[in-house]
């Protein structure tokens, strides 16, 4: 066997070293995502558990409007009877509001504004019968109108 030159020699050694270290953190890496995969499907389950199981103990009575999304509160409008409060359920990813005014502006006179959290819910009472522009301060795209009787 022909020995190599010195600087050869250390040529291989950290070409050698370098795929060793490639090797092992791609290993650390691959290990890592899985265990973070794991936990954030485990923490992803114990929460829809959590969701699906404060809706079916508080089943919203009376008139009620669904959040799903980004763009609408599910309907362009609804009617309540008055002295009636209306439930509204945000079943989106992201926290809402339900404000009187429109495009995503607050009304100056707003009597209307409750921010509800994702996979929350909230009561709102409407202080006398009359037509009421609703929207999302988040997402001025969600409008809609509640007809009070």
């Amino acid at each position: 066997m022909i020995n190599p030159h010195p600087a050869h020699r250390r040529l291989l050694l950290t070409a050698g070293l370098g795929s060793l270290l490639i090797i092992l953190g791609a290993c650390s890496t691959a290990a890592s995502s899985s265990e973070s995969a794991s936990q954030a499907a485990s923490q992803s389950a114990a929460a829809s558990s959590a969701v699906s199981e404060s809706a079916a103990e508080s089943t919203p009575a009376g008139p009620t409007v669904t959040i799903t999304g980004f763009t609408s509160f599910g309907v362009s409008e609804i009617t309540v009877p008055s002295g009636e409060q209306l439930t509204v359920v945000n079943d989106s990813s992201s926290n809402h509001t339900f404000t009187e005014g429109e495009n995503g502006e607050k009304a100056a006179d707003a009597r209307v504004n409750e921010e509800i959290a994702a996979g929350s819910s909230a009561t709102v009472d409407f202080p006398e019968p009359g037509d009421y522009h609703v929207t999302c301060l988040f997402h001025s795209a969600m409008n809609m109108v509640v007809h009070v009787e």
